[in-house]
């Protein structure tokens, strides 16, 4: 049921982009339990694919954000990760997420041991309509970096290259504030 609302409320931002007028329901929420949300949502495929998970969690004070904007976000990278260690033998495939404050924003990063990202593809992932992947459709990185963007936040992402795994990470103000337009 929690997916079900959660696909609604991805559905109704979207139209709300192509409009221009993001309705926020922002309250104060813990970027922890957040994660185990997304991670309970994409459970079954990391479990199906034999992927390990593991979580370096600074404990925070709630911020004030739209939790399904931060869910769309982590649930796209999350599900993005586990594509990329499907390259790796079961038993190999990791994924670690690591929360930190640093000053006055906090990041969030995804990092796995998947197929990497090739040097010349790096300054393309968040381009709508780019795609590496066969059955992709280059929606999800570029709806995550607009989401981002609404948050007052931004995504960027490092890899040394195919084969070597690669880090997305999310920064978002600590004391987020709330804008009444999509960026």
């Amino acid at each position: 049921r929690e997916t079900v609302d959660h696909i609604r409320e991805i559905v109704a931002t979207q139209q709300n982009y192509a409009r221009n007028d993001v309705v926020k329901t922002a309250k104060p929420e813990r970027i922890d339990a957040l994660i185990d949300h997304a991670l309970r949502v994409a459970e079954s495929a990391l479990i199906r694919h034999s992927i390990v998970v593991e979580k370096e969690i600074q404990e925070l004070p709630p911020i004030i954000l739209e939790r399904h904007h931060l869910l769309q976000i982590l649930i796209n990278l999350i599900t993005n990760a586990k594509r990329a260690v499907s390259v790796r033998a079961p038993g190999e495939r990791r994924i670690r997420i690591r929360v930190r404050q640093v000053d006055d924003r906090i990041a969030i990063s995804i990092i796995d041991n998947g197929c990497g990202i090739p040097p010349e593809n790096m300054s393309k992932l968040f381009r709508h309509g780019f795609t590496t992947h066969p059955k992709g459709h280059g929606f999800g990185l570029h709806s995550s970096a607009l989401t981002a963007r609404a948050m007052d936040g931004r995504i960027f992402a490092s890899s040394d290259g195919p084969d070597h795994g690669a880090t997305f990470t999310l920064e978002i103000p600590a004391t987020l504030s709330v804008r009444s337009k999509a960026a």
